[in-house]
């Protein structure tokens, strides 16, 4: 509860002190307002159905009681939880972003319709991350080698965005389909084992700082969509 600007005037020199009372209960006693303002929480109050707030100006307040705003929470089940060692592994993630989203607090997955940015679950009872997309999100960081924990994941889209430091060694994400790291800062080679990921489609690296060899299982793979340009450094091997 915070004074209206315009009244701030009149509260100097004067007092604002009032009860609060919700549905005919004395919710708080002698509030004492002051220009500052005050923040007053309950954690044990809920509220259903119709609510009466009643504010009542004590017998020595000589200014009478407002409200300018306020705000509702609501409590919602988590309906279930994501499996440990992807948890574990996001927060790793995490970690090594610099700025990472701001929702990224909890149980990545629940409530379903509160996930992660960036974050799709599986549906059934063992709950797995299955893509993360944190495309054009502004991110700088690096990308942490916890994320091969995530063995569920069948896409990883993170293109254009600043990140830096070398590439994961990912051959553990055997159901990855998409790897999308294109216009980003990432130094150094591209892991061969990259190459032995049978369910890898697309894999986009362009824009980047890689140097040396192209892997010999990456070139000419049927059914790779490949992409590597912008990164002046990278050779493929010698036919």
């Amino acid at each position: 509860m915070d004074p209206l600007s315009d009244d701030r005037d009149t509260l100097e020199g004067g007092s604002r002190v009032l009860d609060i009372s919700i549905n005919g209960v004395t919710y708080y006693r002698n509030l004492n307002l002051t220009t500052a303002g005050a923040v007053v929480f309950a954690s044990q109050w809920p509220l259903v159905g119709p609510t009466t707030i009643t504010l009542t100006p004590a017998a020595r307040s000589n200014i009478g009681p407002l409200i300018n705003g306020g705000e509702i929470f609501q409590l919602l089940l988590l309906g279930g939880r994501t499996l440990t060692r992807d948890v574990k592994a996001l927060e790793e993630v995490k970690k090594n972003l610099q700025n990472p989203p701001l929702d990224w607090n909890g149980d990545p997955c629940f409530p379903r319709d509160y996930s992660w940015t960036g974050v799709t679950c599986s549906e059934g009872p063992r709950v797995r991350v299955v893509t993360l997309n944190l495309t054009s999100m502004s991110l700088s960081g690096l990308l942490s080698p916890s994320i091969v924990n995530m063995t569920a994941l069948m896409g990883i889209w993170l293109g254009n965005n600043n990140l830096s430091g070398s590439l994961p060694v990912l051959g553990s994400l055997k159901m990855l389909e998409a790897l999308h790291l294109e216009d980003n800062q990432f130094s150094g080679q591209i892991p061969s084992s990259i190459g032995d990921m049978q369910s890898l489609r697309e894999l986009f690296l362009q824009n980047n700082n890689l140097t040396g060899p192209i892997p010999s299982s990456l070139i000419g793979k049927p059914g790779l969509d490949f992409r590597f340009s912008g990164n002046p450094f990278l050779s493929p091997p010698p036919s």
